[in-house]
């Protein structure tokens, strides 16, 4: 029953991403004529496979810290394999099987004593990415406040990340603040969750973290940085394709569109990041919207074609240690495109 319904759910959201690209293409948001002048150009691809690299060493840096920090014996070298493998998958493969549960699978089977650390490092990893990304558009919005009053859609937009980022400030100053730690409740949650073998692994795994807050503050500054070099590539090309935003719009927009590319309908957010981008540049009042649809489509099969390096990566690859995760335990994560 429960592989009955997987099947229905990942052939709904196939359908439903169908559905989008159609829209797409019926829409004409993308400007083909200005991605085919682009696109081929020698400069803007050895541009984009230097930018795609620096994306992915940032990102290997920080999951390769946690790992260090979970105490599991990976090198450098198997996390950038891992890495490379699942943007593969996330990139070519749809429905609720994507690249998060293949490094998952892959390191829970290569850390065998410690699956369940093996697991968390992937989620917190994801974690930690959406993170920063949905925190830089509350930085930015400290500069769009007055220009966001006039569109309702942005304005709410604006409550949700404000509440979101407030949260997860209020979240990680009461996990690093010593006392909270000695209040009874607290002390009979931990209890709790102790009784249960693998939920005392996790809240050890969660717990290891107070031990490493310079660590933890690394990877922040990673995904920062990683976040940082998406955004500049982003107005790189607008800027090649005249779109008329500020600064401040970018770094508004560019994240919060690759949040919702990264929901997990087709490969590689086709479809979901087209209409993301036109619908916020429609809102920020751009007076050409289909030219963020472009620009999604740009930077997408940019990165689609750096993925393809991740057969290489895949095929070199052999699991040394079998072991069983269930296929909806991660539920595809969704990593937004590129690596974050």
């Amino acid at each position: 029953m429960a592989q009955w319904k997987l099947q229905v759910k990942t052939i709904l959201k196939t359908l439903l991403g169908v559905a989008l690209v159609v829209y797409v293409f019926k829409s004409k948001m993308i400007d083909f004529a200005s991605l085919k002048q682009l696109l081929f150009s020698p400069t803007h691809l050895m541009l984009a496979f230097l930018f795609l690299s620096f994306s992915i060493f940032c990102c290997c840096t920080r999951w390769f810290l946690i790992i260090r920090i979970q105490k599991l014996s990976q090198s450098f070298r198997s996390i950038l394999s891992l890495t490379m493998i699942g943007n593969f998958f996330n990139t070519f493969m749809p429905g609720s099987v994507g690249g998060d549960l293949i490094k998952a699978w892959y390191i829970a089977g290569r850390e065998p004593q410690k699956r369940t650390r093996a697991i968390f490092s992937v989620l917190i990893d994801r974690v930690l990415g959406l993170t920063v990304i949905i925190c830089y558009s509350a930085v930015t919005l400290l500069f769009l406040t007055q220009g966001l009053q006039k569109n309702p859609q942005l304005k709410l937009i604006t409550l949700v990340v404000w509440i979101f980022s407030g949260s997860c400030l209020v979240i990680t100053l009461l996990f690093f603040w010593p006392p909270i730690w000695e209040f009874s409740l607290t002390k009979k949650l931990i209890s709790l969750l102790n009784k249960n073998k693998r939920l005392k692994e996790l809240t050890h795994s969660v717990m290891i973290f107070r031990e490493h807050s310079l660590a933890l503050i690394a990877c922040i500054g990673l995904s920062a940085i990683s976040v940082l070099g998406v955004i500049l590539f982003h107005i790189y090309l607008g800027t090649l394709l005249k779109i008329p935003l500020s600064y401040a719009q970018y770094f508004f927009i560019i994240p919060l569109a690759l949040t919702v590319s990264a929901v997990p309908l087709l490969p590689g957010g086709i479809g979901t990041g087209q209409v993301a981008f036109f619908t916020l540049f429609k809102w920020m009042g751009v007076s050409d919207p289909n030219l963020g649809a472009t620009l999604c489509t740009l930077m997408q099969i940019y990165t689609i074609l750096y993925n393809c390096l991740g057969a290489i990566f895949y095929l070199k690859s052999k699991r040394k240690i079998s072991t069983s995760l269930p296929t909806n335990s991660l539920n595809n994560l969704g990593a937004p495109s590129p690596c974050l």
